[in-house]
């Protein structure tokens, strides 16, 4: 499976799970759900299909201080 086809199957599963819900958390709960769903452990991989999925527009982006949050955004026509 490559990274797009990943990253759309991790799409389909965040709004089965309707995690858009869930408002602002930080990286380290969508962390743990992606390498949940897809079997990935390198931490770097992780990072590089969560980025290409936040410059899609599938997450906002909230900094408070020096803690940045994500919202999962159910579909790209709700920005």
């Amino acid at each position: 499976m490559n990274t797009d086809e990943l990253i759309d199957f991790l799409i389909l599963y965040f709004q089965s799970r309707n995690i858009q819900h869930w408002n602002y958390v930080g990286y380290k709960n969508i962390k743990s759900l992606i390498t949940y769903i897809s079997g990935i452990k390198d931490v770097e991989q992780i990072r590089n299909i969560f980025e290409k999925m936040i410059k899609a527009g599938w997450f906002i982006k909230r900094r408070t201080g020096s803690k940045t949050d994500y919202k999962f955004v159910y579909s790209l026509e709700d920005t």
